[in-house]
């Protein structure tokens, strides 16, 4: 989100804004983080609320506020935006499994070592939230997402990028949001479509997301630091183009790694990840991507 000229991309917020919507964003830290309120604003959010709006007192650590805090602060600004009578899209971005980890004293851990308490003052924090919104008009006509942006670590690592850093929960769910469990790949990428289905709205889309409603997705992509990655429900490539090296895992039905030298198998992974890379290389770099 960085640089000298903010880019325009089309998104949630830019469609649901062309039906009418007003979308907030609220965030525990700074608003000039990674430079995230000239990409929001730029990008469809009316209204964005950080660290400069919040008492100092709540700010705990470096990254900002408690997640109950912000939970609290946003309740209120999204119900005066649902009496004005207009849908809303809130984003609400947590912070606190991110270290240095900062219980709140009020709440009692069931656990002992600080990453798993952490884990579950988030946990909390969230059904909080959710019970009290319950309470609201709006509550029967909304649809919630919950979504991570990245894993961490569990275990020892498994390969040189780590699975776990990558599998990240999703929930979404309301009133009228159908009962169903999906159990095949996803991306990030997939949420957008999925939840313009559930909305029945149109749009315009150029991107590499799915409807996982509707569609199954057969393989993934995805990348960090030094590697990318293509993956089906029985293989994984890994490429790390410093080294210009290839590591191929068969994956088991548990989702284990098991090292496979056969890179002849997984030829068609490799280009798969290396047309979607490109591709959406190109597609930013020329503006293309909506």
């Amino acid at each position: 989100m960085k640089g000298t000229v903010t880019p325009h991309r089309e998104g949630i917020p830019t469609v649901l804004k062309k039906y009418g919507y007003h979308n907030l964003f609220f965030m525990t830290h700074e608003a000039q983080y990674d430079n995230m309120k000239a990409f929001f604003s730029t990008n469809g959010y009316d209204d964005i609320y950080s660290q400069e709006n919040y008492p100092k007192n709540e700010v705990v650590n470096s990254f900002g506020v408690s997640d109950h805090f912000l939970f609290n602060y946003s309740l209120p600004i999204i119900n005066k935006v649902a009496k004005s009578g207009k849908p809303f899209f809130a984003t609400l971005l947590t912070i606190s499994n991110h270290p240095p980890y900062i219980i709140p004293s009020f709440f009692h851990a069931k656990t002992s070592k600080p990453e798993t308490q952490i884990v579950e003052y988030a946990d909390w924090a969230i059904g909080d939230f959710i019970k009290k919104a319950k309470k609201q008009p709006w509550y029967k006509n909304t649809v919630f997402v919950i979504l991570a942006d990245h894993g961490k670590l569990v275990g020892n690592s498994n390969c040189e990028l780590p699975v776990s850093y990558n599998h990240i929960p999703l929930i979404i769910f309301g009133a009228d949001v159908p009962t169903m469990k999906c159990n095949n790949l996803m991306e990030q990428i997939d949420v957008m479509p999925t939840l313009m289905q559930l909305l029945n709205m149109s749009y315009k889309y150029n991107g590499f997301g799915i409807n996982a409603i509707k569609s199954k997705r057969t393989k993934a992509f995805y990348s960090a630091d030094n590697e990318i990655v293509g993956r089906d429900a029985k293989r994984c490539y890994i490429y790390n183009p410093s080294m210009n090296s290839s590591f191929c895992y068969d994956v088991d039905q548990n989702g284990k790694l098991r090292q496979n030298k056969n890179i002849n198998q997984f030829s068609y992974l490799r280009n798969y990840v290396f047309s979607m890379t490109q591709t959406a290389e190109y597609t930013t770099r020329k503006s293309r991507l909506h």
